[in-house]
């Protein structure tokens, strides 16, 4: 029951969370400073609900807002959601309360992370954590603390479903949550050893490892997350000045943005189980498997080089955080293994692409991202803008250990990609670019030999067996590499043999001394991890040599002469035309349609190739090939056979696309407005929400509108799209749309300078532009008029889907929606 003065405090605070969030955050920060410990503690769970909006898509907006698009309100949301803003004073003033906890649910929880929820095998880090029900010994919830609560929101508001797509027409790395989690990175996880995690809390004593667990009997875990000193119950250090209270933070946000991020269950294709009070649409959508989106992969590369810039910093810190520090990439490796699996699988290789190349390449490099790599205006950098050239600090042999825990994340997935060059063009600029990219960063010196020397090692301890299952029923969930002569066989059987180890090995006959053993325990004990005991290692770097690599170089050799005989003809076009020609073709919005690449790119085609084909030839050591009987020269291929196409063909094709989605959604092609066709669009939505029952009732009648309005509205059309919800290939649906009104033809460049050319002449000899206007408009209305008189009334106006659908509709590869 709330007592008068607590129910005006309510009532102010709801209404200051119902106006502009600049005002918004002002007020706010009003209240917090003049509250008591029991307002803030009902208003908290309130306030974070309205800012990250995890059931709602109502929330503050933070994947939206940029510096760009609204500077006011930007700055007024970083400030009062800063770590030393409003927000955090009043999680910290809260905090002064051990007791104060807030339910947390686990369904926003994905499914790895549940499971370390679970009472009988609770993680270290969530034993204090978990609210367990006394009858049925199962965990209902987690139980967090202020600080614990806001950052479990904060990442769950990457992944949460409801938001997908919210800041798609945003720059991902300007918008104000980036901004903040750069923020975030910096302030509690610091690379300099000297940097204090500010406020200092030493009042604060509720993460200390004394966990009574209701109805467990069993004794409590060491965490691995910290050296064993940290979470020794037995320490005679005083409960105030355990080193745990010093680095709580920095392991909170650290554990929660892994742990959420790296195991997305939409992505890892991960089973759901929801409680009886979650809706049946919010089922759905995390039902739908999706691909993420571009905003996730370059927040989530962030982190990677973030993580490996703070655990390089450790030799230099002998403080607490410092053992934080060194167990980081531990944490981290393991999740962005399985990870990069999924997202290599299944991404298109495309331009986009290179995100996840570049993801996967920040991780396996982290000689590059040393303590001061990372400076303040660098964070939140374009990625796409970075340097294709390496760091001038390279790999030594104090990585040798990194090397071999991660090198499956070199090894096999390299294996997992290379197949998929020998299937794309590669005389595009944007695939030879990530070809090149990819062989630039495996070309760097010392690498290849060093994963050669711990793949021989290896070998001193394993006992391969002949097959590489490729539908393994114990593979972890991780998706099937490609079959190939040596990594792997095309059979499909599942083999019961399991990879055998042996359990010692004679130094003495390995050039490496005892570090053979050393490399094959880790080695093995990654593999079993992370790919499951029936997974046999096959070398990459040891002869012989997989057959998907001499195809690759015979195919590059190939794209090679397709891109210089590109550029040539490109050049002899050019001169041809001679100046003025070449000046009005590139006015010439429409020669442009169909080509995404200038001059330069296509320039620089060959020479990617040329480094790239070399780059391999060098990796793998190798001297001499036969070219395979499948190399295009020595078999012709008609037009849209085979593999590959050439340029030309795939224009070709191009050319006889059809798209049969709904027309106002097709791609945004290079002669309309962008920002004008979706404003268009929306306001053709509304129009026909309101207005749809009638359109379609009166677009039906046999008399003078339904004449008319058949002249002016869009007829009934059935569209085709493909459902992506349910597992295995996508389903192709149908849809039928009713009469409609459309707008977009007005963001037509086209139709945009005719009507300025209009204003012009009118302004210029004087006439009324809204007289002008009108009688274009009555001309427009008698001509659809006369029109409609002639038009034969056929008997079914719901024409057939097949002859609407069929009709042929240009399809261009430019921004989408």
């Amino acid at each position: 029951m709330f007592y008068p003065q607590q129910e005006s405090f309510m009532a102010n605070f709801g209404e200051a969370l119902l106006k502009n969030i600049d005002e918004r955050c002002g007020e706010l920060a009003v209240f917090i400073d003049r509250a008591n410990l029991k307002d803030l503690h009902s208003i908290y769970p309130m306030l974070i609900d309205s800012i990250f909006g995890p059931l709602s898509k109502e929330c503050w907006n933070l994947r939206g807002i940029t510096e760009s698009n609204s500077l006011r309100t930007y700055n007024a949301v970083r400030q009062f959601l800063s770590p030393l803003g409003p927000i955090f004073k009043l999680i910290y003033t809260l905090l002064k309360d051990p007791l104060v906890k807030f339910n947390f649910n686990l369904n926003y929880l994905p499914m790895k992370v549940r499971e370390n929820t679970n009472p009988s095998t609770t993680h270290p880090f969530y034993m204090d954590m978990i609210n367990v029900d006394l009858q049925t010994n199962q965990t209902v919830s987690l139980m967090l603390n202020p600080f614990d609560y806001y950052f479990f929101h904060f990442a769950y508001h990457l992944i949460n479903p409801i938001h997908f797509g919210q800041s798609s027409d945003t720059v991902h790395w300007e918008t104000v949550y980036f901004t903040l989690y750069c923020d975030y990175l910096r302030h509690y996880l610091p690379n300099d050893p000297s940097t204090k995690i500010l406020p200092n809390l030493n009042f604060y004593h509720g993460k200390n490892p004394y966990y009574t667990l209701p109805s467990l009997n069993k004794p409590a875990k060491v965490s691995k997350l910290l050296r064993a000193d940290l979470f020794n119950v037995n320490t005679v250090e005083s409960v105030q000045h355990h080193p745990r209270n010093e680095v709580w933070r920095s392991e909170t946000v650290m554990t929660v943005f892994i742990d959420m991020w790296f195991g997305s269950d939409r992505l890892l294709n991960s089973s759901y189980n929801f409680d009886s009070n979650f809706s049946t649409a919010f089922k759905d959508m995390f039902q739908r498997n999706e691909m993420p989106s571009t905003e996730y992969i370059r927040i989530v590369r962030v982190l990677v080089k973030h993580l490996h810039a703070f655990a390089n910093s450790a030799r230099a810190d002998d403080t607490h955080l410092g053992d934080l520090k060194r167990i980081v990439i531990p944490c981290l490796q393991g999740k962005i293994y399985v990870l990069l699996r999924h997202l290599i699988y299944s991404w298109p290789l495309d331009g986009s692409f290179r995100l996840v190349l570049e993801l996967w390449f920040s991780f396996i490099q982290p000689w590059r991202y040393l303590p001061d790599y990372l400076k303040l205006n660098q964070v939140d950098a374009n990625i796409d803008n970075e340097d294709l050239n390496t760091s001038t600090s390279g790999v030594t042999r104090d990585h040798m250990t990194f090397l071999a825990e991660n090198l499956l994340a070199y090894t096999v997935l390299l294996q997992q990609l290379l197949p998929r060059f020998n299937k794309v063009d590669l005389a595009s600029p944007k695939i030879a670019l990530i070809l090149y990219r990819t062989c630039k960063v495996f070309g760097q010196p010392h690498l290849i030999s060093y994963l050669r020397d711990i793949e021989e090692a290896i070998q001193q301890v394993t006992v391969t067996s002949p097959i590489h299952p490729y539908h393994s029923p114990t593979s972890h969930g991780l998706p099937p590499l490609s079959p190939t002569s040596k990594w792997s066989t095309n059979n499909s059987q599942y083999s019961d043999t399991q990879i055998h180890w042996k359990d010692t090995v004679n130094s003495s006959q390995t050039p490496y001394g005892g570090f053979g053993g050393k490399w094959g325990n880790i080695v093995r004990q990654r593999i079993l991890e992370y790919e499951g005991s029936h997974f046999c290692y096959k070398p990459m770097f040891i002869p012989p040599v997989a057959s998907e690599v001499l195809e690759l170089i015979s195919h590059i050799q190939n794209a090679q002469r397709v891109a210089l005989n590109n550029v040539q003809m490109h050049v002899r076009e050019k001169e041809q035309r001679g100046f003025f020609l070449s000046l009005i073709s590139k006015l010439n919005i429409n020669e442009y349609l169909h080509n995404d690449y200038n001059e330069e790119d296509r320039k620089k085609v060959p020479i990617y190739l040329d480094y790239s084909l070399k780059l391999l030839v060098e990796m793998f050591q190798i001297t001499e090939y036969v070219t395979p009987q499948t190399s295009f020269d020595t078999v012709p291929l008609k037009s849209g056979e085979g593999p590959l196409s050439n340029p030309r063909q795939l224009m070709a094709r191009i050319k006889k696309i059809k798209y049969e989605g709904d027309p106002d959604l097709r791609p945004i092609q290079s002669h309309e407005v962008k920002a004008l066709v979706r404003m268009l669009y929306r306001l053709s939505v509304k129009v026909n929400s309101k207005y749809g029952s009638e359109m379609r009732d009166w677009y039906n009648t046999n008399t003078w509108l339904g004449f008319f309005l058949r002249q002016i509205l869009c007829p009934p059309l059935r569209i085709y799209t493909f459902d992506k919800s349910s597992p295995g290939a996508p389903k192709r649906v149908s849809e039928d749309l009713p009469p409609r009104i459309s707008l977009r033809f007005l963001a037509n460049f086209w139709v945009i300078f005719y009507s300025i050319l209009i204003i012009l002449l009118t302004k210029f000899f004087g006439f009324s532009l809204l007289a002008l206007f009108f009688i274009i408009f009555v001309l427009w209305c008698t001509y659809s008029l006369i029109k409609s008189v002639y038009e034969p009334y056929p008997n079914d106006r719901n024409i057939d889907a097949s002859m609407s659908s069929s009709m042929s509709r240009e399809f261009y590869n430019n921004d989408s929606f």
